[in-house]
């Protein structure tokens, strides 16, 4: 599988995912090493033995250990966003509705993309511009579900008095899924998707589940 491939996404089906085992294998080797290990616990030659390199066979490929971080980070929020975007174009015009989406979306991508989302936590250990790029594209990410937030609160839908901070807690809460889940775990990724859709909306002062309740 080529990188190029990698990073298409098929955004008709936001909520499909092929195994997790999808990048090129000096990138996925990388990823094993990183989320083991850690940025700076991680050296190009434990990256090369992974991937069953040489040093400089490796840095054909990459020309660095920061490149490796860099792509992996990018390829990750291309796919997030992509399929982000297909989830609200299937959700329609209902606030509410995208809102739900876009919190499903995240969810499924913690549980089926957990060892990116993982190492998506070494921002901090990026140089520029790759650090500024990677903010960008996780800021995009948090004004989709806050443009929701606001547009629900405004309709009435949502009660939470700090969309802002209700749209950071949410994103929180999604995002350290990938801390805990297991493949084979008790709970497959639409069950725990369906139940952080729950929290989320609790969190935002959702209207109708206080009804329900």
């Amino acid at each position: 599988m080529t990188e190029t491939e990698a990073r298409t996404v098929a955004t008709s089906d936001w909520r499909t995912y092929t195994h997790d085992r999808t990048l090129p294998d000096v990138l996925d080797a990388a990823l094993d090493v990183f989320v083991r290990f850690g940025y700076h616990g991680t050296t190009v030659r434990a990256i090369a033995a992974k991937a069953g390199l040489s040093v400089p066979g490796l840095y054909h490929h990459y020309p660095s250990k920061q490149e490796i971080l860099a792509t992996l980070l990018r390829m990750s929020n291309e796919d997030v966003m992509a399929r982000s975007r297909a989830a609200l174009a299937d959700a329609g015009d209902d606030p509410r509705d995208r809102f739900t989406a876009l919190v499903e979306n995240i969810v499924l991508y913690m549980t089926h993309r957990r060892r990116l989302a993982r190492a998506a936590r070494e921002i901090h250990v990026l140089d520029e511009p790759y650090r500024s790029q990677h903010v960008a594209l996780r800021d995009e990410l948090e004004r989709m579900v806050l443009r929701e937030v606001e547009a629900a609160r405004a309709c009435g839908r949502f009660s939470t008095p700090d969309a802002h901070g209700a749209t950071r807690a949410v994103l929180v809460l999604c995002q350290g899924v990938a801390d805990w889940y297991t493949v084979g775990g008790p709970q497959r990724p639409a069950e725990i998707a369906a139940q952080y859709v729950g929290f989320a909306l609790a969190i935002v002062g959702d209207h109708r589940s206080a009804v329900e309740r």
